[in-house]
């Protein structure tokens, strides 16, 4: 014997739909802030892909403290400072340090993250040079959400 016979859209259908929605008002959301932040610090030049490593796990528990080591890359001269964005963050820049030599160009600290996102290490020359890369985080339990919280 059959059960009764739902009318309307299938649950999952729904499903796939909210979340493609919601995904569509997340995205320009992340791509906004990066793009601001990237326009506050370098003006209208934008980094090209490399030339930076990012060290982070992939899958944190807690956002309250995340280690994050950015180093530039060996094969390359060394790069007059180092910049760190998290988007979603409160404040979508993290901090930048300069190097002189004989400094390495390297360092290593503890963040909050405000939830799930990609993180972006830059490396910045003299000559107006910049590389990056950027690194996805899956956050569990987030940091910062009593500033933002109405906007997750």
């Amino acid at each position: 014997m059959k059960g009764p016979r739902r009318s309307g859209l299938p649950r999952r259908i729904l499903l796939k739909g909210l979340a493609a929605s919601l995904t569509l008002l997340w995205v320009p959301r992340v791509s906004a802030d990066l793009e601001a932040a990237l326009q506050a610090r370098f003006g209208d030049r934008r980094p090209d892909p490399g030339g930076v490593e990012l060290e982070v796990s992939s899958l944190v528990e807690n956002g309250n403290s995340v280690a994050v080591t950015v180093r530039a890359d060996p094969s390359q001269p060394a790069p007059a400072a180092l910049h760190l964005f998290m988007p979603r963050n409160p404040e979508p820049w993290g901090g930048s340090f300069r190097i002189k030599p004989p400094a390495l160009a390297e360092f290593s600290t503890r963040i909050r993250l405000a939830g799930t996102q990609d993180l972006m290490a830059v490396a910045e020359w003299d000559d107006g040079r910049l590389a990056a890369r950027a690194v996805s985080v899956m956050v569990t339990l987030g940091a910062c959400a009593d500033e933002i919280y109405g906007e997750f």
